[in-house]
């Protein structure tokens, strides 16, 4: 049980989400992570294949599906994507993009305007 707990932890740290995060939280932290580390938005770049790999590695961990979990269970290539920096504009949180997409403040309502 213990192993199972570390690879959820470590699986919601890489997505930026928690361990019990709604799965549409999940799906939107891994599209928005793979916009960025995605293999045909970094070509050139031989650790994107791998990056990406760890994505998908831990989105379906945290959703449930069966998986080898091979790549989350290496400590260099979690330290390295954890300790890569992201600027801070270009990445919105699930509630900030649900707040800029759904609510409109001057008409109290969750549908623009």
């Amino acid at each position: 049980m213990q192993a199972n707990s570390n690879l959820l932890e470590t699986a919601a740290r890489i997505l930026g989400v928690e361990v019990w995060a709604a799965g549409s939280e999940i799906r939107y932290s891994y599209y928005r992570l793979m916009s960025m580390y995605h293999p045909d938005k970094n070509p050139g770049d031989p650790e994107a294949q791998r990056l990406s790999a760890l994505i998908n590695e831990a989105r379906d961990i945290l959703l449930g599906k069966e998986t080898r979990a091979s790549l989350i269970k290496d400590p260099v290539l979690v330290s390295q994507f954890l300790n890569t920096p992201v600027e801070e504009g270009e990445v919105l949180s699930y509630n900030e993009w649900l707040k800029s997409r759904f609510y409109d403040i001057k008409g109290c309502s969750i549908w623009p305007g």
